[in-house]
């Protein structure tokens, strides 16, 4: 009987484990010190990092480029005026011969990004919050929604009408206690 509540544990023990690395995106998202806030146009508010509702992603401009945020421009100005409640923050990583961080200032700018935005050339973002463990061939940009510090779902901000149902489920969420 000991050996099979052993086994039994074991057992337990186990697929807890192998259920729990399974994730598909990291539990908590947390911001280093020293990140530098970029201001993009004159319309920009300073970033609420401890707003509880936040929409977070992240770009590693070493290996993506901005057509992702660009193929979408109006709808983050639209999410500004529809859901100001929600705080949107970009994190843009690494240092790029092609993009600098006044090259990125500027193209946000162009494009009408309506937010502020985080800098980190040393990449400290990524490696704080371990986003080399998400199980995706491509870790160069990732998004998530975040209450308080904790990742609630993965954001689908390049498919815009379910990324818009994404923002409304989130914002009714309410975390239990």
């Amino acid at each position: 009987m000991i050996k099979r509540k052993s086994y039994l544990s074991l057992c337990l023990f186990l697929t807890i484990t192998l259920l729990s690395s399974c994730r598909d995106h990291p539990t908590t998202i947390k911001f280093p010190e020293g990140l530098e806030e970029l201001r993009i146009g004159e319309n920009s508010k300073p970033l609420c990092l401890e707003c509880p509702k936040k929409f977070v992603g992240y770009l590693d401009l070493t290996q993506r480029d901005l057509f992702f945020l660009e193929m979408n421009s109006k709808g983050w100005i639209d999410l500004k005026f529809n859901y100001p409640e929600l705080e949107v923050i970009w994190v843009f990583a690494g240092k790029n011969q092609r993009i600098d961080k006044s090259d990125l200032v500027r193209m946000l700018d162009d494009m009408g990004y309506p937010y502020s935005v985080l800098y980190d050339k040393k990449n400290k973002f990524y490696e704080m919050n371990q986003l080399d463990q998400i199980p995706y061939e491509v870790k160069a940009i990732q998004s998530y929604f975040v209450d308080g510090e904790d990742v609630i779902i993965n954001a689908e901000s390049g498919i815009p009408s379910l990324f818009k149902k994404q923002v409304i489920d989130f914002l009714e969420y309410e975390k239990s206690e």
